[in-house]
């Protein structure tokens, strides 16, 4: 105190100071607060791989229908269907065993299995029918199938004859001017010559039908229409033609400038103007549309035949000429529904 006095400080001044913290001494530091460490990342759940699915089992193979195909060797184009038909039922779903009209004993072996038939010609139908009296048949290439469906179910055919239609059509094309179409059939084509009456009439032609009950009565029967036509139409029909009169009707025909359209190509030879067949390719189609429905059971909306869709034509260029028709382009060609 002394000291302040002499310094000349009052006492109050001094006492001041020191209660304001005017000392000498630095002001005392804070300490810093210790930073923080940072919490480490969790650790990521381990994963677990889920077992795969096991594959699903393939559905089991179908078992396969066991046909039997009956081949009529009496016409070489029957054995021509019967390969295509082979080719066109496929090896896993159906087993295929040949069998020819003289193998009787071979067909009746199989009564106690369970076999569907298929029957090229009339001869086939008639073996099939004897052994195996009640087992499903599909018939191709029997012109008379008004004897086959009689038979006895269950039965079903195709059509032999390719599209009445598709005939005319490629028939116009080669001749214009055709007009008028003598039709003559037995009393068995009636069913035909009305199907064939619906296709003239589509096409705006006259078609001039006459039932007739011989072959002879047949050559009557175009004598008289030969004034009035340009075109003959002849359908396969044993009990309206032969083969003599056949070589008369076509013999005779070309000598009035009347074009004739025949269901055989050696016919062409002959004096015919044009010929309409069916592909074999297009008859296997078929019938394996058709069975595929039978050995399936689905046959209630399945008409007893089931038409073609394709026609084979060949025209003989001479005869066109003979006839004074334009110049043909193609000699032979095929023709398909809805061509």
């Amino acid at each position: 105190m002394r000291n302040a006095c002499r310094t000349g400080l009052p006492l109050v001044a001094v006492m001041l100071l020191l209660l304001s913290g005017c000392a000498t001494g630095p002001p005392a530091v804070v300490p810093e607060p210790e930073p923080v460490a940072a919490l480490p990342e969790p650790a990521p759940p381990p994963v677990v791989e889920a077992e795969p699915e096991p594959a699903p089992a393939p559905p089991p193979e179908p078992a396969r229908a066991e046909i039997a195909l009956v081949l009529d060797t009496s016409t070489p184009a029957h054995a021509a269907v019967a390969d295509e038909i082979v080719l066109a039922l496929p090896p896993r779903r159906y087993r295929v065993t040949r069998f020819t009209t003289d193998a009787a004993p071979e067909l009746e072996a199989l009564r106690s299995r369970r076999v569907t038939i298929v029957a090229v010609g009339p001869g086939a139908v008639r073996a099939a029918r004897a052994a195996l009296p009640d087992k499903p048949l599909v018939f191709c290439q029997v012109p008379a199938h008004d004897e086959a469906l009689q038979s006895g179910p269950p039965i079903f055919g195709v059509q032999t004859l390719p599209p009445l239609e598709l005939q005319l059509k490629s028939w116009q094309s080669v001749d214009p001017t055709l007009r008028t179409i003598a039709l003559i059939v037995s009393a068995s084509g009636a069913a035909l010559a009305e199907e064939a009456r619906r296709a003239a009439s589509s096409l705006a032609k006259d078609l001039l039908v006459e039932i007739s009950a011989s072959d002879r009565e047949t050559l009557y029967l175009f004598r008289r229409l030969a004034t009035t036509v340009d075109g003959l139409w002849l359908l396969p029909d044993n009990d309206a033609l032969s083969p003599p009169v056949l070589r008369e009707l076509l013999a005779y025909a070309p000598s009035r400038g009347i074009g004739v359209l025949t269901f055989n190509e050696a016919l062409l030879a002959r004096g015919a103007l044009l010929t309409a067949t069916a592909v074999p390719a297009d008859v296997a189609a078929t019938v394996a549309h058709v069975l595929e429905r039978v050995v399936a059971g689905r046959t209630a909306e399945l008409e007893p035949m089931t038409p073609l869709s394709a026609a084979e034509f060949a025209v003989n260029v001479e005869m066109a000429a003979t006839l004074g028709l334009p110049p043909v382009a193609l000699q032979r060609w095929v023709t398909r529904e809805p061509d």
